[in-house]
């Protein structure tokens, strides 16, 4: 673009003066284009010569459907042609398309890249002479809004068209394109605040958050919107008559002992009477042997130990001693098992007994009574 036709598009607003470059971007495409090995220190990578006429092709199919009031399609053009190359002047072709679009806080955003693309070193000397008037007249369309949270809110959060803000962001103020929007503020222990509102060009809107704390509750109602927290009410516990307590504890001390001790006496006495039951049969098996060696030397005599010969005396000795053994054996077998049954029984006596007082203890008690005139027992049945 030459000069002269920079300082036509200069002479008429903003919106005409981009239509005018998108009709003359020929020259200044020419001057984009031809300036990239030039400016290579800004971008990253140099891109290819494939890359550079790709991105030429789309910025040519830009400034057509800019001609064309597209500005949908053309800012997809410059999508492409920027994702190759970013220069001052895509960016200032792409912000003329947001501004069309609506777009206000977006296209500022490109003006302003455009400007520390210059800065950078970047070359383009008819984008800068176009570029600060059109970001300074931008901004001043651009609308406003700041929102006032009260501040002695508790862990106020706040939502501007579904994003979230801080809230000194909103104090200081937030730049939003024209058109609808929905403002959501909350705070702990109080009724949430919602506004929805609709900003034109130049606007500047201030709103004030107004978050009442929540009222105390009436007769346990819960106030309408507030938070409602699930409340655990635990039973009324039981009145603990301490007396009782004391008594069946002790009686359950007790009831443990007995069962230890009865248990304790029943294996002793099963192990007494198996035990001695094992003796009592080996001095049986002595018996008889005994009386067989005896039998052998005097067949069928009852008194062959009443005056033993001097073969007879050791087998008789050996008699005695075995029916001596086997006697004593059986006794103390059967004090044993006696033993071990009268420990089960007690057992199993206690064991049933002492259930079912705990169990009547739980119901009832009875307790001495000393009064003024008269002396007698209380119980509770």
């Amino acid at each position: 673009m030459h000069n002269s036709d920079y300082r036509g598009c200069a002479l008429v607003g903003i919106h005409e003066r981009g239509l005018c470059m998108a009709f003359r971007s020929q020259s200044l495409m020419a001057l984009m284009f031809g300036g990239l090995a030039l400016t290579s220190g800004v971008a990253h990578a140099e891109p290819s010569p494939t890359e550079i006429a790709t991105a030429k092709q789309a910025f040519e199919n830009a400034v057509l459907l800019e001609a064309d009031q597209k500005w949908v399609d053309a800012t997809s053009k410059l999508h492409v042609a920027l994702a190759i190359k970013d220069t001052p002047g895509l960016r200032f072709h792409l912000a003329h398309c947001e501004e069309r679009q609506g777009f206000l806080v977006e296209a500022a955003l490109d003006y302003d890249r455009a400007s520390e693309l210059l800065k950078q070193g970047a070359k383009a000397p008819d984008v800068q002479k176009l570029l600060v008037p059109a970001s300074a007249e931008l901004k001043r369309r651009i609308p406003r809004v700041t929102v006032e949270i009260p501040t002695d809110a508790v862990s106020p959060a706040a939502q501007l068209d579904g994003k979230a803000y801080a809230p000194s962001e909103l104090a200081l103020g937030e730049a939003l394109n024209p058109g609808p929007h929905q403002l959501k503020v909350s705070a702990s222990g109080r009724s949430p605040f919602e506004s929805s509102f609709s900003l034109k060009e130049g606007d500047q809107l201030a709103i004030v958050a107004e978050l009442p704390v929540y009222p105390a509750p009436v007769g346990g109602a819960t106030p309408a919107g507030a938070p409602v927290t699930p409340s655990v009410q635990s039973a009324p516990l039981p009145r603990v008559d301490s007396s009782a307590s004391g008594r069946s504890a002790a009686a359950t001390s007790a009831r443990g002992y007995l069962l230890v001790g009865e248990s304790a006496l029943t294996v002793a006495g099963l192990a007494l009477g198996i035990g001695y039951a094992l003796a009592e049969s080996s001095a049986r098996d002595r018996v008889a042997a005994a009386q067989a060696r005896i039998d052998q030397v005097l067949p069928g005599s009852t008194s062959a130990c009443s005056s033993p010969t001097a073969s007879l005396g050791s087998s008789c000795a050996d008699l005695s001693t075995a029916i001596n053994d086997h006697d004593r054996d059986a006794t103390w077998s059967t004090i044993g098992f006696v033993t071990a049954g009268v420990g089960a029984t007690a057992l199993l006596t206690t064991w049933l007994v002492y259930r079912s007082a705990d169990a009547e203890s739980t119901s009832r008690s009875v307790e001495p009574v000393v009064a003024f005139g008269h002396i007698g027992l209380r119980g509770r049945f």
